[in-house]
């Protein structure tokens, strides 16, 4: 029997997503056995500070990586805004399935007097909201500087569990986790371990979505043409064009989880990419935005243009602000 070892994270999220891509390959190919082997990365095991103050992208690849390298596993699943903008040399990426809501989340207490109006307008004046995303922190301090911004890390259960607990006046997480996870009832309301919830989209004109949130990418060795193969069918072109564009847009942009960088990219007309882009301050008081359009072939060159056209309205300052970088970008 043709068999192939699936590397995965021990989250209860990267389970749902790895389990996700087993199916499908299995529906794919009858008869091919995959088995998923568990890897712990650093991310996992620091679960008390913000990621943007211990380290870069890479956190929560960088030890599934090294065991395709080391042809412990044959495959890898990650959600793609997990992954570094360069894939290391001997891999890439394979597959990209289709996108799901890139959109984040508001999510609120169900008694709170806010949830009829779930946006982030009508959170009250000083309200706390938790989050340890910079892009998410920018841009919510650009709409509303009034409210408190404060980390919280854990599992999705686990920052829910903070909620609940009146800890925070609201979440911000991604759409999609929240779906792969399946904490919608039939009614549309957030459950988690008994307690309910208010969840309303952001929409991307308020807070445009982190690179490549809502992708999965699937990462194998280059050369195992043979995996390569099998994972083709999982392939969908809409959502590996976003993805292009939107890492080309980081990569030239050399930010990481330490600078508030945000793009989304979609096909607007079939054929023809639209992709939106952001870099801000950490206090949210300069945002530079842009956007872009060209044939979907030129996904990568098009996240290149927009970012040099960004650098050049004034993210360079920012970045430079930010980084310490200066003639490089």
């Amino acid at each position: 029997m043709l068999k192939r070892i699936l590397g995965t994270r021990g989250s209860r999220l990267a389970l749902a997503q790895s389990t996700l891509i087993a199916d499908a390959l299995r529906a794919a190919h009858p008869g091919l056995a995959v088995e998923l082997r568990v890897i712990t990365t650093r991310g996992d095991r620091i679960l008390d500070v913000a990621l943007s103050a211990v380290g870069d992208k890479g956190l929560f690849v960088k030890e599934l990586e090294q065991a395709l390298l080391a042809e412990e596993v044959d495959f890898c699943v990650h959600s793609c805004k997990d992954l570094p903008s360069i894939v290391p040399e001997g891999l890439t990426l394979a597959a990209f399935p289709a996108r799901v809501d890139p959109r984040d989340m508001l999510v609120l207490r169900a008694e709170t007097p806010a949830a009829g109006q779930a946006t982030l307008e009508a959170l009250p004046r000083g309200g706390v909201v938790g989050t340890s995303s910079l892009r998410r922190a920018c841009q919510i301090r650009a709409l509303r500087p009034d409210l408190e911004l404060r980390d919280v890390r854990g599992n999705v259960d686990t920052r829910l569990r903070k909620l609940a607990e009146g800890q925070y006046d609201a979440l911000v997480l991604a759409t999609a986790g929240l779906e792969r996870l399946g904490l919608f009832d039939a009614d549309g309301r957030l459950r988690s371990d008994g307690a309910a919830f208010v969840a309303a989209p952001v929409p991307a004109e308020t807070m445009l979505p982190a690179v490549a949130q809502g992708i999965l990418a699937i990462e194998c060795r280059a050369d195992d043409a043979e995996t390569l193969a099998l994972l083709a069918p999982l392939d969908h072109a809409p959502s590996r064009a976003a993805a292009l564009a939107e890492r080309a847009f980081l990569r030239r942009l050399e930010g990481g989880c330490q600078v508030p960088i945000a793009a989304y990219a979609t096909l607007d007309v079939p054929d023809r990419l639209r992709l939106r882009g952001l870099v801000g301050s950490l206090d949210g008081t300069m945002v530079v935005r842009g956007e872009r359009s060209g044939p979907v072939e030129t996904a990568e060159s098009l996240g290149t243009v927009l970012a040099e056209a960004l650098l050049e309205q004034g993210a360079a300052e920012v970045l430079t602000a930010l980084t310490g970088r200066g003639g490089d970008l």
